[in-house]
Formats: structure tokens, C-alpha cells, sequence
């Protein structure tokens, strides 16, 4: 089966950013979290040796989780300065590599890593999704869908979700996700309510409209916490469920990795780029792969 990986751009340009030492091009830009992300990339190409590859970025535009929720992620630090340029930097390389960037106004990467992963699923691919974000464990299904976790350098798939989350179905995790909230992204939970006492509920009723549907059997004490924060949970879902439809103007082979060789890029036109970032160990990594 030929393999379609569709990176977090945004989570790797941010990983490197902290990760390494402040760098610096020839023009005195900071470029340590460029050169990160560019390494971390050929060493994805080198690992998996795709047939297909993309590389997804949130849009700077208002999204539609802020419309709904004024403070969706109200509780992050501004972006440094220096890094809303490397990511813009960054961005431009992987465009001069001819690898497929996207990126869609009021939509996060996360939306357009399921739209993608949904075409590639239609077109009979195994699609490794390349983030640390759990929201996309809900993407993962037996067949097509997996997950490369690069830390611990495993593959997370079906199998990996039910042991992790208690034998529940990755699809359902959105549920649980929404009844214990997400402080990294500012979403609330229900008080009292962890990520155990969350499985249990969703593994024995099914979703959250069905918890509150008042057709099973809850405790008077869960069923009265249930109705107190419904308005919250139902919009909890809204906001992580991913939206895979997305309407993105490309097919599948708008993402052919052969599209990187030598003859189809302009080859001085990345010498250039490189050189002029001070990266001229990209370079010659950059000629073993097109090679």
C-alpha cells in the first residue's frame, strides 16, 4: 500500500523553535526553528520514503472555533515575533521544495490534516499523520489511518488507542475529549469529572447525546452534572471534532513526493535559499534524497 504522510508543519516549526539554540541567517535573522523543522522533514522522507506528502499550517485568520468560542485558546502567550517570521519562512521552504503546503483561511492545521487524511483514505493509501496533538487520535482507524509519534519513534494505531484509553474506539474520543475539556486549548469540563470516569461513560452509553438524552439509567448525581453542563459539552464537541471536509482544490496527485526530485524543482533556486540561511548541511542532505 503506498504511503501518504501529512505533517503538523505548525507544531514542528514551534518544537524547534524551543528545542534548539537561537541561530542566525548571514542578514542576521533568527532561523534555528527554519533549520529544526527543515532537518525533521528530510528526516521524515527519510524514514518513511513516502509516495505522497503534505504539510499542514494553521491560517493567521480567525478560525471558526473562535466564532463560536470568543475564548478558544484565550489563555496562550502571543507568538514571538521571531517566530511568526521563521514560521513564515518555513512555509517558504517547504513551497521551494515543491512539497504541498496548506494552509486555509479559518481553518486550523488539525481540520486539514482530516480533510487530507480522508482523501488519501479514498484513494486506498496508508496515511501516517506526523503530530503531537491528541486531537488527532480521533482520525485513526484499523485500516488506513495511523499516527507517528517521533519522541517515542512508535507507530499509534487502533490497537495502541484501546490500550491507552481503556478498549474505547478512536472515533469516540471526541466525546471524551469534551466531557474532561482541554486546558491547552482554554476549554472547560466538567468539574469533578477526569479522563477515567469520562471513559466510563462514553464506553457505556455511546456519546455525549446520549448521556444526556435522560434514557438510561445515571445516577441522580451524575445525570444532575450531566444536565448542569450540557450547554458546555455540546459545544466542547463542536469545537474538537475535526472538520474533514474542508474544501481544498487539489487531487491526490497535487501530492506526489516526486514532485521533490531533481528536474521537477529549481535546484539553485534551493542552493540559494539554503546558503543564504547558513544551512549548507541541509544542502547536501537535501542532494541524497532527490538522489
Amino acid at each position: 500500500m503506498k504511503k501518504f504522510i501529512i505533517i503538523d508543519g505548525n507544531a514542528y516549526v514551534y518544537r524547534s523553535y524551543y528545542a534548539i539554540p537561537a541561530l542566525f541567517s548571514y542578514d542576521r535573522q533568527q532561523v534555528n526553528a527554519v533549520y529544526g523543522f527543515m532537518k525533521f522533514l528530510f528526516k521524515i522522507i527519510n524514514k518513511f520514503r513516502p509516495d505522497y506528502m503534505a504539510v499542514c499550517f494553521d491560517h493567521p485568520s480567525e478560525t471558526f472555533r473562535k466564532k463560536i468560542f470568543k475564548d478558544y485558546k484565550k489563555n496562550r502567550k502571543p507568538i514571538d515575533e521571531s517566530l511568526k517570521n521563521q514560521m513564515l519562512i518555513s512555509k517558504k521552504a517547504v513551497n521551494i521544495l515543491n512539497i504541498k503546503m496548506i494552509e486555509k483561511q479559518g481553518y486550523e492545521a488539525d481540520d486539514l490534516i482530516a480533510t487530507l487524511a480522508k482523501i488519501g483514505r479514498k484513494n486506498h493509501l496508508q496515511i501516517i499523520i506526523v503530530t503531537g496533538d491528541k486531537d488527532i487520535f480521533q482520525l485513526i482507524d484499523c485500516t488506513n489511518i495511523f499516527i507517528w509519534n517521533d519522541s517515542k519513534n512508535i507507530i499509534c494505531d487502533e490497537n495502541w488507542i484501546k490500550i491507552r484509553y481503556q478498549n474505547i474506539e478512536p472515533n469516540k474520543l471526541v466525546d471524551v475529549f469534551s466531557i474532561m475539556g482541554d486546558s491547552s486549548d482554554n476549554i472547560r469540563g466538567i468539574n469533578g469529572i477526569g479522563e477515567k470516569t469520562a471513559l466510563k461513560f462514553v464506553k457505556k452509553f455511546g456519546s455525549i447525546e446520549n448521556i444526556l438524552s435522560e434514557k438510561y439509567d445515571i445516577s441522580p448525581k451524575f445525570c444532575n452534572l450531566f444536565q448542569q453542563y450540557k450547554d458546555i459539552i455540546l459545544l466542547n464537541k463542536k469545537i474538537i471534532k475535526l472538520d474533514d471536509c474542508v474544501k481544498i482544490n487539489y487531487n491526490i496527485d497535487d501530492f506526489d513526493i516526486n514532485n521533490f526530485k531533481i528536474g521537477k524543482i529549481n535546484n539553485s533556486e534551493i542552493i540559494n535559499f539554503f546558503t543564504e540561511l547558513g544551512f549548507k548541511s541541509l544542502i547536501n542532505k537535501y542532494f541524497e534524497f532527490v538522489n
